[in-house]
């Protein structure tokens, strides 16, 4: 009889943390969800953006707004950093164990593991970014952050890439800046792995994704 009512008192004393834990956790996995989704959206329109980009160094196109705007915005990027606190707390605290449900303890550790795994794969190489950005003029390039949303505007992120305008730009100049990089077969192989890189980070962000609804799914149905 001691015993059982030893137990209970226990099992009450971890309900209180146990139900903020997973509170948190539920929080965490949530905004990390919402953040896949936006870089998904975001990521696709810069994987279409150098498609285009492609495109253009396989003709013998001049370079026009949509040119320059597509090669611009195919460098682009913007990490994901996945919520790691209250799982490392968790962890560091002994407490992993607290979350009672055993499956919804094995989805918060494949989430995290995958994300682990997946880091590297979550951020393209910056080759082509370097070239391109050493080829258009820096007062171009003003001219882009200024009049065009761009991955240097933390709350345009999200929203994509609506029209913008750009004025008093010499194309003739930019054509003839962008030509070499049209016969440069080692350009048109990097842009092409940067096209195929990009492809990888939005399977990897989608996995990701389906994860972290399999853990609030858990949370939910606990």
């Amino acid at each position: 009889m001691g015993l059982a009512v030893e137990t209970a008192l226990e099992e009450r004393a971890d309900d209180n943390p146990r139900s903020e834990y997973i509170s948190r956790i539920k929080a965490d996995i949530a905004t990390d969800k919402q953040s896949i989704e936006y870089r998904i959206k975001f990521i696709t329109a810069v994987s279409n953006f150098s498609r285009d980009t492609l495109y253009w160094a396989q003709s013998d196109l001049p370079v026009d707004k949509d040119v320059l705007l597509a090669s611009f915005y195919a460098a682009e990027i913007w990490p994901f950093l996945p919520n790691v606190s209250t799982y490392q707390d968790l962890q560091s605290t002994g407490n992993i164990r607290l979350p009672d449900n055993i499956e919804l303890r094995t989805s918060l550790a494949k989430y995290h593991t995958q994300a682990n795994a997946s880091r590297p794969g979550w951020t393209p190489l910056e080759k082509y970014r370097e070239i391109i950005r050493g080829v258009i003029p820096a007062s171009v390039q003003d001219q882009i952050r200024s009049n065009c949303p761009t991955t240097d505007n933390l709350d345009q992120r999200s929203s994509g890439f609506p029209l913008c305008e750009l004025n008093d730009i010499d194309y003739d100049q930019l054509t003839a800046l962008f030509e070499p990089l049209r016969h440069d077969a080692n350009f048109r192989q990097i842009l092409t792995y940067r096209h195929s890189e990009l492809k990888v980070v939005i399977r990897l962000l989608s996995q990701q994704a389906i994860i972290a609804g399999n853990v609030i799914a858990r949370i939910e149905n606990r």
